[in-house]
């Protein structure tokens, strides 16, 4: 009995030590990324007001098509890199020089691809916008091996400054240049000012040599990078396939208000999952074989993100109707009904984004390849068929069918790393307990507080803060234990 008693004990405390440390390196990742995040937010409200609904379309119509050849020119090298902890030095030579061949080969696609993608949207100054913005993927790719490696070495304490200052670089240069009168060309100087800085920050701070690469050595690494690859672009295709029907069938405006609505919903999501995104890929190859470790990993990075963005989204979902006309102005009234619907979206989409990292570490990337593959078929379709009933409809159609990408991935996962149900539910229960009384919360609010007797800004505030208050207020007296638990591994050194 006792030695058993010790066995459990040291067991827990070795999951706790696990668990410390990867929620520290997030923690503190993201303390620095969210420092600066007060300065992105307000840079986009700039913007919106500076910047007209046909220019925020037609950078949208241009992301479209450059995100998708962003995704190519990563070509999955980095999960390579952090996947094969013996690599030799010789082989990040040659993925250094397949990265940097490649972005030059991807700019070269780019600039000849910009004018029939202006014909596409019926946007004569696309193709400009689009071989401009394309410099970005030869700049980028020479911080790919570098960067892997700074991540594989667990510098995330770095990493975080790094991304910090390709955010402030871009807000900032982004603002200026609307400021300056450049109108739309203003989101191309950001897009070309934040990578160069990033880069190089990466490279004062760590680099790999270059080699001529040699295929028949590099086959391991290429067949992860290839599956990796092939997940990303039907990831993309089925994920920005809402803006090409959006653009392509309803039109430019319709584009630009649907943009800033699925900007505004995802937000508060992507700027805490980033965080963890950038962490999780070094802890999972770390425990490729070991599934209590794996376990504990999801469990606390599920419930600590879910604590954070769920709230977040649910609020912006209630208050959209009054949100958007305050704080953006009325002529972005077309994205409330968006708005509401992805962020609603985005708050399940936070806590899935797991699952393939873990998969790929599991040599399960064939799988998850398939399921975004059968995906990229599925979605366009419905987004054209929700296009009928205009931008929510698209809207629509994300929580009517991610189901059928998160559950296989799901199943998946669980089958993987011997995950019970029962526990999974239960790390996320503090996030759905003090979310949904914050929710009936502030319904009661919205329905006791007259919009004629308080100026729209003012009620806004006065909302925010009611459901903010509430949530913490309710997490606190409900689930002391657990955010103590969360807070100490928080603190824990690594």
């Amino acid at each position: 009995m006792a030695a058993a008693a010790a066995s459990t004990g040291a067991a827990t405390t070795a999951s706790a030590r696990r668990s410390s440390r990867m929620v520290h390196a997030i923690g503190w990742t993201g303390a620095s990324l969210w420092a600066t995040q007060l300065i992105t937010w307000t840079c986009t409200i700039i913007l919106a007001r500076l910047l007209s609904v046909a220019d925020y379309g037609l950078v949208g119509m241009a992301n479209v098509f450059l995100g998708l050849i962003a995704i190519i020119s990563e070509f999955g090298l980095g999960t390579a890199v952090i996947f094969m902890p013996d690599i030799t030095d010789d082989h990040l030579a040659q993925l250094n020089a397949v990265s940097v061949l490649s972005g030059m080969a991807l700019f070269a696609t780019a600039c000849a691809a910009a004018y029939p993608v202006g014909i596409f949207f019926r946007a004569p100054h696309l193709p400009a916008v689009i071989a401009t913005m394309s410099l970005a993927f030869i700049v980028s790719a020479f911080k790919i091996v570098p960067g892997a490696l700074l991540q594989r070495e667990f510098r995330f304490k770095l990493l975080a400054k790094i991304q910090a200052a390709q955010a402030v670089g871009y807000a900032i240069s982004t603002v200026v240049a609307a400021l300056l009168g450049a109108g739309y060309w203003s989101f191309v100087v950001g897009g070309l000012f934040g990578p160069v800085v990033s880069t190089g920050l990466v490279l004062l701070n760590r680099r790999s040599g270059f080699a001529v690469p040699r295929f028949s050595q590099l086959r391991e690494s290429l067949t992860l990078s290839w599956h990796v690859l092939g997940t990303r672009i039907s990831w993309y295709c089925y994920s920005n396939a809402d803006f090409l029907v959006a653009g392509g069938v309803l039109g430019q405006a319709a584009l630009g208000a649907y943009t800033i609505a699925w900007t505004m919903a995802t937000l508060p999501v992507q700027k805490v999952t980033n965080v963890a995104m950038r962490v999780l890929p070094s802890y999972f190859s770390k425990a490729q074989k070991d599934n209590p470790a794996t376990r504990d990993y999801v469990l606390t990075i599920t419930e600590a993100l879910l604590l954070v963005t769920l709230p977040a989204c649910l609020g912006l979902s209630l208050l959209a109707d009054e949100l958007v006309p305050a704080v953006l102005g009325p002529k972005w009234v077309h994205a409330i009904m968006p708005l509401r619907i992805l962020a609603v979206y985005a708050s399940v989409r936070s806590i899935t984004n797991i699952l393939p990292i873990v998969l790929n570490y599991r040599n399960a990337a064939r799988f998850v390849m398939w399921t975004n593959i059968a995906a990229a078929v599925y979605f366009p379709a419905a987004f054209y068929i929700g296009s009928h009933w205009g931008t929510t409809g698209i809207a629509a159609m994300w929580p009517l069918l991610y189901p059928l990408v998160a559950v296989p991935l799901y199943w998946r996962t669980f089958k993987e790393i011997q995950m019970p149900i029962r526990r999974y539910l239960a790390c996320l229960w503090p996030a759905l307990s003090a979310s949904t009384v914050m929710t009936v919360s502030l319904l009661v609010v919205r329905a006791v507080l007259p919009a004629a007797s308080t100026a729209r800004h003012s009620r806004v505030i006065v909302e925010v803060l009611t459901g903010a208050v509430i949530y913490c207020v309710t997490v606190l007296l409900l689930h002391y234990p657990e955010l103590r638990r969360l807070k100490a591994q928080l603190c824990a050194t690594t």
